[in-house]
């Protein structure tokens, strides 16, 4: 028998359609081992890890370990990147040595027969490189989260994390929010020139860009041109043509950003129906920065598209696209394998493949061409010089935009001749106000991470979604909001661990990691001076006062003392500076500012006398006394039209004031309470063991 293991389980269908019944299929549902929950793991002088089986894994290695034991042959078939890479070296060094020796690895590009029998045919050993390069990523993200955060929580943040490439995403959608909510937007008028057959838009007044700022300076603006005493010519009148040609085939980032501007998708979702598109066997392995593709592949693609549209329709030769240097060339690009699905294809998995196909066959199409016209109208009068300008396009072939791309509407313009006198049937002012920066979308935020060096194609929708799930950022339609706690944990790393969210040394951390997995890096030299960078950081850190990252210009209004942004175990808030002796705080908005400050109500606190305060918690709206926190006093409201909460009587006495508990319920269930609350707060849960003072 010959055993083979997988990472997914959704591979093995397909797998057992194209291997005989000698081969024993099993999945290893992913890593089977992680570095400890609540240590660090890590050797600090050799950066060894102590990995730990997973809880919900057992099985699964007991499992793998007897079949192994009775195979032949072990081929370790888990995906042929660093991860998968690590998983495979991970399974083989919890096999016996007996069994060991039974191991092949096993490089599957793609689930068909062709590629499956191909690796078959040609096994290989572990790529240690590869694995050195995955601890060294798992290595460096531990070493981040454990040693910064603990230093985060002392300085007023307390639950929060850094993470080594999260962080720099974070900086990025947290400064766009800034600069957003600083936005003031301007009015501004623009005007537009209407000829015969065309219309044209205001360039420069006398050399200078310039728009109206009011509707009275347009209006002296047309006044001035359709005076009868200016005059227009044509300065500028130019006909070209203009090729366009297609784009590569898909890489990781690339089909990410198409399925979020094509389809609204998020970079997790995209991969989700990747995944299960490529386990079907009908695309080749979707994590891949490479544009290359197999020439036999190449050749195949060009006689489909010769045979359906006609050969003027291919490009002359066969096109080839080049990696960036720092692309990994292990895996082709993403292009569908042209198998048969064994079974009917989700609404989702159906848009992607065909979104996938046409991009791979556009590849090696020939370019759409254009004839291109641009022209310049200059109008002299007594005071200014205006210029006007437009340009046409008219498609004259659609090439590969026949099968991929948005092809825009033609734009004709007139024949003209350059010093002709050109007639202005009028000239159209329309009010407009600038816009604030848009906010990134899946898309964008992977464009810019891409360009930057920051992260590699794994990654990229993992790091989208540990700022979500971090409450650093939010969703809306398609763009990613920076919340209150993201701008403020991004603030805090950027004054503290300015090199944690430099672009440009966690770019050179990737290809050092890259170095590592081509064999031309050394795993040790690399974590060393990364973590000596580290702990000089923490060090510097540890001594900066969060007063002077987070205060504002804001002045206390009770006792005029700087307001500091604080958080708190809910949300964000001003709070004074000179606290605890004060503690006057006011609440944030959306928009990062300070919302209208809770109002004094006319009843006196019961303990100190003072003014309660409407205010509003995690439970709903209370009463709380003005001079907290020197006066802890609150009183609860009941929401209005709401029926108080029954109490039913309990069987337990409380054994601090021998009187009857009663049945209470919150948000985990039912329990005893004594009678006496709140002077008395002890509490007794019958799934639980004892009670609880």
């Amino acid at each position: 028998m010959k055993l083979v293991i997988i990472e997914s389980p959704n591979k093995i269908k397909k797998l057992k359609s194209i291997l005989s019944s000698d081969y024993e299929i099993v999945a290893s549902v992913g890593h089977l081992f992680d570095l400890p929950k609540k240590e660090l793991g890590i050797d600090l002088e050799t950066f060894d890890t102590e990995l730990i089986l997973s809880e919900d894994k057992k099985d699964i290695l007991a499992n793998i370990k007897k079949s192994a034991d009775q195979a032949d042959i072990i081929y370790l078939a888990s995906d042929a990147d660093r991860e998968g890479s690590g998983i495979s070296k991970n399974i083989f060094d919890s096999l016996t040595k007996k069994n060991q020796k039974k191991c092949k690895r096993l490089l599957i590009n793609a689930i068909t027969k062709e590629a499956v029998e191909l690796a078959i045919k040609n096994p290989t050993d572990i790529d240690l490189n590869l694995c050195n390069a995955q601890k060294g990523r798992r290595v460096t993200d531990r070493l981040v989260g454990y040693q910064i955060s603990p230093v985060m929580w002392t300085k007023g943040l307390k639950g929060t994390s850094a993470g080594r490439v999260q962080s720099v995403a974070l900086k990025y959608v947290a400064d766009l929010e800034k600069e957003i909510n600083a936005f003031t937007s301007e009015e501004y008028w623009k005007t537009t020139l209407k000829g015969d057959g065309f219309s044209a838009e205001l360039s420069t007044i006398d050399g200078s860009t310039y728009n109206p700022k009011t509707k009275a300076g347009a209006e002296a603006m047309k006044k001035d041109i359709l005076s009868g005493k200016a005059t227009a010519k044509v300065s500028e009148y130019s006909k070209k043509v203009r090729t366009r040609s297609p784009e590569p085939p898909f890489i990781t980032s690339t089909v990410q950003q198409a399925a979020s501007n094509l389809f609204g998708w998020n970079a997790q979702k995209t991969m989700q129906v990747a995944q299960t598109l490529f386990a079907a066997g009908l695309i080749t392995y979707l994590r891949t920065d490479s544009t290359r593709i197999e020439p036999d592949k190449i050749k195949s693609i060009r006689e489909k598209v010769e045979a359906k549209l006609g050969k003027n329709y291919l490009s002359p030769s066969p096109r080839s696209y080049s990696n960036k240097d720092a692309a990994q060339d292990a895996h082709e690009a993403i292009r569908p394998t042209y198998d048969q699905p064994l079974a009917p294809l989700a609404p989702d998995e159906t848009k992607l493949l065909g979104l996938i196909d046409k991009r791979f066959k556009a590849s090696q199409m020939a370019d759409a061409t254009f004839d291109q016209a641009s022209l310049k109208i200059e109008i002299k009068s007594q005071k200014h010089t205006y210029i006007f300008r437009v340009n046409g396009s008219i498609m004259t072939f659609d090439g590969f935009l026949k099968v991929y791309g948005e092809n825009k509407e033609d734009l004709i313009l007139p024949q003209m001749s350059i010093g002709s006198g050109v007639e202005v049937s009028d000239i159209v002012s329309s009010q407009h106000f600038t816009q604030p920066p848009g906010r990134y979308s899946d898309a964008s935020l992977i464009k810019k991470l891409e360009k930057e060096g920051v992260g590699r194609p794994s990654t990229y929708a993992s790091i989208i979604e540990t700022l979500i799930n971090r409450g650093y950022a939010s969703r809306d339609k398609k763009s990613v909001h920076a919340t209150e706690l993201g701008i403020m944990v991004s603030d805090y790393l950027s004054h503290s661990f300015p090199l944690l969210v430099s672009p440009e040394m966690t770019a050179k951390m990737e290809e050092d990691l890259d170095a590592i997995a081509s064999g031309k890096g050394d795993y040790l030299k690399v974590m060393t001076a990364f973590y000596a960078a580290l702990a000089t950081s923490i060090s510097e850190a540890k001594k900066i006062s969060p007063v002077d990252i987070f205060k504002t210009d804001r002045v206390c209004k009770e006792c005029e003392s700087p307001m500091v942004k604080r958080k708190g175990e809910h949300d964000i808030f001003f709070g004074c500076s000179s606290w605890p002796k004060c503690g006057h705080t006011v609440k944030i908005g959306v928009d990062g500012e300070e919302v209208s400050e809770n109002e004094e109500t006319a009843e006196p606190c019961p303990e100190c006398g003072g003014a309660l305060k409407e205010r509003e918690g995690r439970w709903g709206k209370f009463k709380g006394c003005s001079n907290y926190p020197v006066c802890k006093y609150i009183k609860k409201e009941e929401a209005s039209g709401k029926k108080k909460a029954e109490v039913l009587p309990s069987k337990y006495d409380c054994p601090k004031c021998n009187i009857k508990m009663v049945i209470r319920e919150s948000s985990f269930g039912l329990f005893n309470a004594c009678t006496n609350f709140p002077k008395c707060k002890y509490t007794y849960n019958e799934k639980k063991t004892g009670g609880t003072k």
